[in-house]
């Protein structure tokens, strides 16, 4: 198995937050984290964004991501649409609309599963 990193970007009513983890391909899903660069610390995305609105998401990885979206007590409570491969040049549409707005809260976690 192989690692990737898994890059994305999440919009908000309180703002955009960028998104950055790096997954081991093929394994079980796992958690994209904020990127520490911007937040100081990596962290789940509801405990960081609490009481926001998740309103955009989008997620790429260097192979692919298989599926992604907002996990709330074991529950998928909203899906990302567009999952991009950056490979050969490809890439998603910038910030596609969630199915329906997603109110964050504290342990809501954004889940993918890369491609191998």
């Amino acid at each position: 198995m192989s690692t990737q990193s898994v890059s994305g970007i999440a919009f908000t009513s309180k703002g955009t937050v960028p998104l950055l983890t790096t997954i081991t391909d093929g394994s079980d899903s796992q958690e994209v984290l904020t990127n520490s660069t911007y937040t100081v610390t990596a962290q789940s995305l509801g405990t960081f964004m609490e009481g926001a609105t998740l309103t955009h998401l989008s997620l790429t990885a260097a192979t692919g991501v298989c599926y992604g979206g907002v996990l709330r007590n074991g529950q998928y409570i909203g899906v990302c649409q567009s999952l991009g491969s950056v490979a050969n040049g490809g890439q998603p549409q910038l910030a596609p609309l969630m199915p329906r707005p997603v109110q964050l809260i504290a342990g809501d976690q954004i889940i993918v599963r890369g491609e191998a």
